[in-house]
Formats: structure tokens, sequence, C-alpha cells
């Protein structure tokens, strides 16, 4: 009996609105870590669902620059999906449409 009132309260309340941002992609860290620069301000993001090799792992260094030659440079949107324990956002990047998080050779 008590689900009902959970359930239309749910309902009368919209979902929490995405965070995004946008800006130029102007540092590769590693493979699945990049920074942008919004509004003069640097933002270390994270890619979500992705994980590849440090730097000074086996292929760190070909991961990273798999990364630059997709983003270094661009325009990137950045769609937040969450922060993590070291303060950097973990997000969804696209260039225009194109998913970076999505991308394969």
């Amino acid at each position: 009996m008590w689900c009902l009132p959970l359930l239309l309260l749910l309902v009368t309340f919209p979902a929490s609105a995405e965070t995004v941002y946008q800006g130029k992609v102007v540092k590769i860290a590693d493979g699945d870590t990049l920074t942008i620069l919004v509004d003069r301000q640097q933002l270390k993001i994270r890619l979500s669902d992705i994980d590849t090799p440090e730097r000074k792992q086996p292929f760190g260094t070909k991961a990273a620059q798999a990364l630059s030659e997709l983003a270094f440079g661009k325009q990137a949107r950045v769609v937040e999906v969450t922060v993590d324990c070291c303060g950097r956002i973990v997000g969804r990047v696209y260039d225009d449409e194109f998913s970076v998080n999505a991308a394969r050779d």
C-alpha cells in the first residue's frame, strides 16, 4: 500500500537535468583522461565506461596517442555522469555527435 504514494511522489518530480560542459580539449593526461578549457577554467575529465593503461604501463602511450588523435585541440561536449574521489568529472565526451568514449580502432 505504501508503494502507491512513493510512486506518485516520484512521478511528480522530474528527473534532474544533466550537467553539460562545452570547451576545447587542451591536454591529454592518458588514454582515458583529458582536460577541457571552459571559460578560462581547466576541467579534468575522466571518460566514463572505459579504462586504459596509464602512460607508464604497456600500451599506455599508445592509448594516450589514440585519445589525442580523437580529441586534442577540438571542441568537446561533456555530459557529466559523476565526480570521482579525485575530484575529476567523469563523463561522456562528444566531438559534435561523435562519442569519443565509444570510439574503436
